[in-house]
């Protein structure tokens, strides 16, 4: 066979590929709080982690890179939102 034809036949091969994956079973993106942010925000130690919160959700650092809560977890719920107490008759 002609090799220019070997060479298109495997594109379309990876093309038809990629077009038959769905989006959801793609790769995601993490990307964690700015430099900037960091350097000027106090991080929330939770599970012995420094944790930001950032962007409406909370992020922390492990080795290899940011990682996100799926859930916020209690602990980080109510120290972004302390419980109020009323101390006046009702």
């Amino acid at each position: 066979m002609n090799r220019s034809f070997v060479t298109m036949l495997a594109g379309v091969a990876v093309a038809s590929f990629l077009v038959a994956v769905p989006a959801s079973a793609g790769v995601s993106i993490r990307i964690g709080p700015p430099d900037a942010y960091i350097a000027t925000t106090r991080p929330v130690y939770y599970q012995n982690r420094a944790t930001y919160r950032y962007g409406n959700r909370w992020h922390y650092r492990d080795g290899r890179g940011w990682h996100t809560y799926n859930t916020e977890p209690r602990y980080l719920r109510d120290y972004r939102q302390p419980e109020r107490h009323y101390y006046g008759r009702r």
